[in-house]
Formats: C-alpha cells, structure tokens, sequence
C-alpha cells in the first residue's frame, strides 16, 4: 500500500473505487502532519467507508494515549452489530514520537500549559521524557539536562517547573513501562477481523520506526504535513495549503478573494489553519451578499493575530527599519518571548552581517556592489562567490581555533617534569576537532538566495557601526539581567541605535 499526501486522497479513492473489483481500504491507515488536515482526511476516510448516518454505531474512536493501547486493540477485534463496516480511531496518538522531536514536543507542552490544559500538557511531558530514555525522578527536582535541549532557547523555566509539580501531583499520567508500539505492532501483523480498520492519527511521526514501515507495507500513510519554515519553498507549500482551505470554505458560499486579499489575509493570520478558517468565516459573514472579499473587508473585519516569528524582528533591525522593528517586538513580548531570546536573536543576526561585511571587504568580494541583481549573482555563484565563500569559512575555522588554542594553553607551571609525564596512547595524540560554529556562510545544502540578502544587509552598515551594534547588544544583555528596568524599554534602545546609527554620533561603549 502507498505513501501519499494529503492533496493526494480524492485521487487515490477515485483510483480505488474505479478498479474492478471496488477494492476497500486497508485494514490500518495512518493520518499525520497538522492537526487540522488529519482531522479532515479522518473524515473523508470515515465517510467513505461508512454512512454519515451510520457513523455513531459503527465508529469507535479513542485517546490516543499509550496505555489505551490494550482497550483499542480488544475494540478492534470484535464485530460490529450494526454493519458489515467498524472503523477504531486511536487518535492524537503520540506512539510515533522520537528523539528528535524533543523540542517540538516540549513546544506543545508549554503550548498547553499556557491555555491551561494541564492534563495535555502533562502527557506531552511524560511522552518527551518517555523518548528521551527518562522517568520522572529524572527531573523531579527541576534538573532538566537529561532533556538534552537548548534551555536558553527555552528561556523562563516557571511553566516547566510548575508543570513538574502538577505531574507530581497526578502521577496517575504516567505512562507504563509496558511497550505499546510493540503490542499494536504484533496486533498490526497478525491483523483485524474482516471488515475492521484502525485508523492512527499523530501530528509527529519517526519514519524509521518498525511500526510505521509496517503501516505503510500493509496498510496506508497519508501525510499531512505542511513545513514550518520561512524559506523560499516553505511558504509556497504554505501558501498552496491555505489557498485549497480558502477554495474548500468560500466555494459552497459562492464567494471569492483576489490575491491581493488572500495575501492580506495570510499576512494578518500567518500559517495557523484554524485560525484562517475562522476569519474565512468572518468574511463571509461580514460581506453579506457581495461575492467578492476585497483587501478592505479583511483590513476592517479582522485583528491581526499572526505570532511574529523571531526572524521578522532581525530582519527588521538589519534593514534598519525601527517603526517594523519596534512592532515585532512588541508583539513577540506580549505573547511571552523571553527578552533574552530577542538579544540572542538578533545577535546571531548581526554576527551573520559582520561576517559577510568581513568577506566583501576582501579581495574575493570585489564582484559584489549594490544594487547587483540576483540572477547576475546566480549566475556567479557555482564558479567564483561559493568557491570564495567557502576559503572564507576555512579560514575563520582556523582563526577560530587558533583563539581556541591560546585560551587553553597550559601554562609552564601547569606542565609536569619529564620523568612523571605519562606516555599518552594514540588516541589522545589525536588533533582536536574542529571548532564548532554556526557562522560559516556555506551551510549544506547551498542555498545562494539568503547569502545575497546577507550582502544586500551588509550594504546598510559599516563595520564600526556592526561592531558598535554587537557592543550595544552587550550591554542590553547585562541590563536585562542586572537591573530593574523595564525589559522591552532595554530591548527597544537597543534597537533604536542600531537602526538610528546612520543618524547618530554612536560610539563603541
């Protein structure tokens, strides 16, 4: 049985139903990827293989949680009395999770918390200690390095810490020791009764697991997941999503919406399928009888409600545009983003521009000037900018380890006489690797486009203002964690000189 997307699934039951035999589902599907897709692609399956009408009889859906494993497998083998048809959905199961997915897991996590749904933000906690090999006592006491995960990333660990008392509270959520992909695996392979089907659905899902290679061997997989990215590609799938949702919601009312509105519209919302659902609705309401939605009626009818992602805040200062700046800031910190995270953000940004304002300023960067046009700068960049990029990256790694070397020399003090040296094996003889960095300007794979805004962003400041910037970024920093200011009056000054430099006496310090 196939793999298949979720634009995919009409096209797949017209192909199933036009072959001879009027071929039924397989027994075990599996839906993953967004919530709200899955829960569509549950319904078309469901009313596929049984009556709308029918649907309460012979429907059987349960929580997905580990330990109802053994109830949905006893439901799954008995007959229906209704119908020919019975269809089991173990449902938002997190049986699929891995390794991997800890910091999304621990997303969901604060995610519930914060809407004050404790007993599934409690799950998803047990469920990210379960794939990270951890019980409880593990971090009973709110020590969370086994987590493995960037707690500065994290930031403000109140949440997780009342969220450890509250499981300490109820431990009743635990799951078992037991393995429940094991038992649902050896229930897949030995199979269902005539006429049953259990359907899966997960938001996240490791490909590599037995369980899922043997879904998709006896059964089907459809895959619901949208990226969540910003580049290029990732908000063209995105936006290729929300438009089949606009079609789907506006089509039944014979309403339309130029691109122009569809943009607005996904500007306002961002890429939350819901919510753009729900002012999809609003708009039809709010235009009565007119049959199209213009740019207006989405300025007048809806708030903006799109969650500001750090990078539109960076993006701002490094195109020194204060008044977008100081909105993105604003935004992220009214919805909990920890100030630290903000200095650290837009850091890593300014860092990124120093570096490719060090490369232009070489000799290698004497092609660049403003005002290149991209497809110029494509066309060079396989034979002459990659090439030159990538020495530029060597060379930083080797200026970077030699500062590496100086900082951990061994004074002579600190070195042993001859005769009590210990003769070291040829593992220790080793050379150390090579420092780690993230600011290397050729990543795996190439993408040229965001390196050509780098050197566009590069053009707005000079190397005294980038370095004046990283100093004033410091400072912040220490502020936010010595004095008693307010947070965002810190954070926006910050931004205010760096985007005000080219207008300012600004010095160093």
């Amino acid at each position: 049985m196939p793999e298949i997307l979720y634009s995919q699934i009409k096209s797949y039951l017209t192909a199933l139903k036009a072959e001879s035999a009027g071929s039924p589902l397989p027994s075990v599907m599996l839906i993953f990827g967004d919530e709200m897709l899955y829960k569509s692609a549950l319904q078309t399956l469901l009313d596929v293989m049984i009556p709308p009408e029918k649907q309460a009889f012979s429907y059987e859906p349960v929580d997905g949680i580990p330990e109802n494993v053994y109830p949905m497998i006893e439901k799954i083998n008995t007959y229906s009395f209704f119908s020919s048809q019975k269809v089991v959905g173990f449902l938002d199961t997190r049986i699929f999770y891995a390794k991997k997915n800890t910091a999304e897991i621990l997303d969901k996590a604060k995610e519930a918390y914060t809407e004050k749904d404790f007993k599934t933000a409690s799950r998803c906690f047990f469920s990210l200690l379960s794939v990270a090999g951890l019980s409880f006592d593990d971090v009973r006491y709110k020590t969370y390095a086994g987590l493995n995960i960037d707690m500065d990333a994290v930031g403000d660990t109140a949440w997780l810490d009342s969220l450890v008392d509250y499981c300490a509270e109820n431990p009743a959520l635990e799951t078992s020791d037991s393995d429940p992909v094991k038992i649902l695996q050896q229930a897949v392979e030995k199979g269902f009764p005539k006429g049953n089907h259990l359907i899966l659905t997960t938001d996240l899902v490791d490909k590599r697991k037995g369980l899922y290679k043997l879904i998709v061997e006896k059964g089907l997989a459809v895959d619901c997941s949208v990226p969540k990215g910003e580049k290029w590609a990732d908000r063209q799938a995105q936006d290729a999503v929300l438009a089949e949702q606009m079609k789907t919601i506006l089509s039944p009312f014979g309403k339309t919406m130029d691109k122009a509105s569809f943009q607005k519209l996904v500007e306002m919302t961002g890429f939350d399928l819901r919510m753009f659902a729900g002012n999809l609705e609003k708009l039809v309401q709010y235009v009565g009888e007119r049959k199209t939605i213009g740019v207006e009626d989405v300025e007048s009818a809806l708030p903006r409600t799109r969650q500001d992602p750090i990078f539109e805040l960076t993006n701002a200062v490094t195109d020194r545009n204060y008044e977008a700046a100081a909105f993105y800031l604003k935004s992220l910190l009214s919805r909990g983003f920890f100030p630290l995270q903000v200095v650290s953000g837009i850091v890593n940004q300014i860092r990124k521009v120093l570096i490719v304002k060090d490369f232009l300023d070489s000799p290698a960067g004497k092609f660049w000037r403003p005002g290149l046009p991209f497809d110029h700068f494509k066309k060079q960049f396989p034979q002459t900018i990659q090439p030159a990029l990538q020495a530029h990256d060597a060379m930083l790694i080797s200026r970077l380890g030699e500062w590496e070397t100086r900082l951990h020399a061994k004074s002579e003090s600190d070195v042993p006489p001859p005769d009590k040296r210990k003769k070291k094996s040829a593992a220790a003889e080793k050379k150390p690797a090579a420092p780690a960095t993230d600011m290397l300007l050729v990543k795996q794979p190439v993408n040229p486009y965001p390196l050509y805004l780098l050197m566009q962003k590069s053009d707005r400041f000079t190397r005294t203002e980038l370095v004046a910037a990283i100093i004033g970024m410091d400072q912040a920093n220490l502020s936010l964690k010595s004095s008693k200011l307010n947070p965002e009056m810190i954070l926006d000054n910050m931004i205010l000189k760096i985007c005000g430099m080219a207008n300012s006496n600004l010095q160093p310090g």
